[in-house]
């Protein structure tokens, strides 16, 4: 599998084709300012409508400080989500499977909104381009992480007895994490501590409930 240059952040911007920057920036900077016009783009146009042309616009830089980096958009994007993916999340191990549950779906919403959904609407577009490198860093990153500590995360409250045996499956571990793609696809806008609470309370603890 290819994999994105993992060189150096661009040396310095270039104004050949995008016209003179307002101000000059080099490195990580440069690099911030790039990821953030990644993340614009796929708001604004999706997967397939996004171009080098139009990050370097967004960024307000040349292609040239994008292609010193990265060959094609996938690499881009996939790095651009690298950025702001945390590390797979550690398991909260509260004692109590609705604060683990609260804990897991929040660290997904603030990854979500730290890359602005771009995540979940490149995995929507059905494009054979997007699938691989952008898909693989999702799903390591976010999607099977989050998966696999809510279904540990009821395997251990059905040890205690705190929910029952049968509802320590992944099928209903995957339940509350496809209800937040689903809102983030359909509706988009923030997903607050009250949303996630009542996703808690009145889909997930009534399907785990003794």
């Amino acid at each position: 599998m290819t994999r994105a240059n993992s060189g150096p952040p661009p040396d310095t911007e270039t104004s050949a084709d995008a016209g003179p920057p307002a101000t000059r920036r080099r490195g990580g900077d440069l690099e911030a300012a790039i990821f953030d016009a990644v993340f614009a783009q796929l708001e604004a146009v999706g997967y397939r409508g996004l171009t080098m042309e139009g990050v370097a616009a967004g960024a307000r830089t040349g292609k040239a400080a994008l292609y010193r980096r990265w060959r094609s958009k996938n690499e881009l994007i996939t790095d651009a989500l690298k950025h702001v993916l945390p590390e797979p999340p550690t398991p909260p191990a509260t004692g109590s499977v609705r604060e683990d549950m609260l804990r897991i779906l929040r660290c997904m919403r603030d990854t979500l909104h730290a890359c602005r959904g771009a995540a979940f609407r490149v995995l929507k577009e059905d494009s054979e381009e997007g699938v691989g490198l952008v898909h693989e860093v999702v799903r390591d990153r976010l999607s099977k992480p989050v998966r696999d500590l809510l279904y540990e995360a009821l395997r251990e409250a059905a040890a205690r007895g705190e929910i029952r045996p049968a509802a320590a499956t992944r099928q209903i571990a995957n339940v509350g994490p496809a209800v937040m793609v689903y809102r983030n696809l359909t509706e988009g806008g923030p997903i607050t501590d009250d949303d996630l609470a009542s996703l808690v309370d009145e889909v997930l603890m009534p399907i785990v409930r003794p």
